[in-house]
């Protein structure tokens, strides 16, 4: 399977807006021009590796969400409510979730959930 890169250019531009955030704004984030972002946004452009990473980290994302349409096996959680719950915790909550949910997880296997 290979790259949407129409679909890639749209999920970005959505992540983009959705923050309030100007083509200007995202090149400057990522270092990269105004007019890359544009190409890449439009379909016109395919991303190198380091540009997708860039542009993921200036959206506060994953590379995963943003290729999500071109995955065979898409398994981001980075929408889900735990996951965001789970990136405001300091490290002790953290870790105090992670082994209540796998407590948690074992009963409801057991229940047959």
């Amino acid at each position: 399977m290979s790259i949407d890169y129409d679909k890639l250019g749209k999920r970005i531009c959505s992540f983009r807006t959705k923050q309030g955030l100007t083509q200007d704004d995202l090149a400057e984030k990522s270092n990269l021009s105004r007019d890359h972002i544009y190409k890449v946004e439009v379909g016109k452009r395919t991303l190198s590796l380091d540009s997708l990473v860039a542009i993921a980290n200036a959206l506060g994302t994953s590379s995963d969400d943003l290729l999500v349409d071109s995955l065979e096996h898409p398994t981001s959680t980075s929408g889900s409510e735990l996951h965001r719950l789970l990136l405001d915790c300091n490290e002790i909550e953290e870790e105090i979730l992670t082994r209540t949910v796998k407590e948690l997880k074992a009963i409801l296997y057991g229940l047959g959930i």
